[in-house]
């Protein structure tokens, strides 16, 4: 069995060693930690037996991208995004910014019960209307993961990572759209 649990401080180094195994995009300590102190039920780590296997660490965002919103399929037009910011409608939206789970810990679930319990404290503790994340558009385990969690592509962001790999921004609605 493994459990599912925020993280704490004490926590941060491990993560980021399983963040080193696992995924090429890596962080500094104070990203990690910025993320802790100020969305800190969103920043969640797995244990198995006493030891950290995985992790889902994510942030909330004021936005008005009617896309992250999940309001809006494709590319929405830089003028739309713009006119909606200086008109003030920012809403709540969740960034899984990472999540990732140690290979020999894959396949049984650690992964599901991370993005399970984002979506959950997204939702419910921090009260947003939508949750994106970006993708490798070759990461097909992850893709078809979020996919069975509701989220679709709404968009390519060309040249995202690092290597000049495109992402995908993926997004689930978690709140009705209003009339």
């Amino acid at each position: 069995m493994f459990k599912i649990r925020k993280a704490k401080d004490s926590d941060i180094p491990e993560v980021m060693k399983i963040n080193l195994e696992t995924l090429p995009e890596n962080y500094w300590y104070g990203f990690y930690k910025n993320l802790l102190d100020n969305w800190g039920e969103a920043f969640l780590v797995a244990e198995k037996e006493g030891v950290l296997v995985g992790y889902a660490m994510s942030r909330i965002e004021e936005q008005s991208d009617p896309v992250l919103l999940g309001l809006a399929k494709d590319e929405v037009s830089v003028w739309r995004r713009v006119i909606s910011t200086i008109k003030g409608d920012l809403r709540k939206v969740g960034h899984l910014v990472s999540i990732a789970v140690r290979a020999p810990y894959r396949r049984i679930g650690i992964g599901t019960a991370l993005l399970r319990e984002t979506i959950s404290v997204v939702d419910k503790f921090y009260n947003a209307e939508s949750l994106y994340l970006e993708v490798r558009v070759t990461n097909y385990p992850a893709i078809s993961l979020y996919e069975k969690f509701g989220f679709r592509k709404a968009r390519i962001v060309k040249g995202y990572y690092s290597d000049g790999e495109d992402a995908y921004v993926m997004v689930l609605r978690l709140k009705p759209t209003q009339a």
